[in-house]
């Protein structure tokens, strides 16, 4: 029996891992009555004041609060799944949020490098930040057309760990180009999903 109509094959998902984690939090916050929206709107203020660090030049302490940043944006949707506060505007708020944060980090790294006089790093910022758009895009899209498409290297998440860590440790440009390969992979990964989900 064939899989249906664009489902990929299941594999290791370190993000299922990573919810499995945070599952006595999920069920403390649900039992404190935690809305979703509100870690959501936590999640959303923190990167913001991410990218003013990244901006102001503090790269280790703008890491350390993107991943905290991170983790309230992981804790929102597992949140809302553990007390059933599951809604379509919850989802869609959650992904709005999602792609302001990730942009607005962009722009505080590409103001640091570009106020700094590195327009090389700057570029590959700028990189970074188009295929990380591109991977969510191909997504929504894929999805938008009946698709589903959660297939590919570096998903989201995983943008989050290596960018946030890889700035802790003092490697932030490494880190980018990390991500700005990971996206670009992931993007045409899910390219290539859908076009073989619509030659069936």
């Amino acid at each position: 029996m064939g899989l249906p109509r664009g489902e990929p094959r299941r594999t290791f998902s370190y993000k299922e891992a990573f919810r499995e984690l945070i599952k006595p939090l999920t069920r403390l916050l649900s039992a404190m009555r935690v809305h979703p929206d509100t870690l959501t709107h936590l999640g959303w203020t923190l990167a913001v004041v991410s990218a003013v660090l990244f901006g102001l030049g503090r790269v280790r302490t703008a890491g350390a609060v993107m991943l905290l940043a991170g983790l309230f944006d992981a804790l929102d949707g597992a949140v809302a799944r553990e007390s059933n506060r599951m809604s379509d505007f919850g989802a869609f708020l959650d992904s709005t949020m999602d792609r302001f944060s990730e942009l607005a980090i962009f722009v505080g790294i590409l103001f640091f490098y570009a106020s700094a006089g590195r327009p090389y790093e700057t570029l590959l910022a700028g990189a970074a930040m188009t295929f990380s758009l591109l991977t969510s895009y191909t997504r929504s899209r894929a999805e938008g057309l009946g698709i589903r498409c959660e297939v590919g290297l570096l998903e989201r998440a995983g943008r989050v760990v290596i960018l946030s860590l890889f700035a802790l440790a003092g490697f932030l440009t490494a880190g980018i180009a990390l991500v700005a390969v990971g996206a670009l992979v992931t993007t045409v990964q899910r390219i290539l999903h859908v076009d073989r989900a619509t030659r069936k």
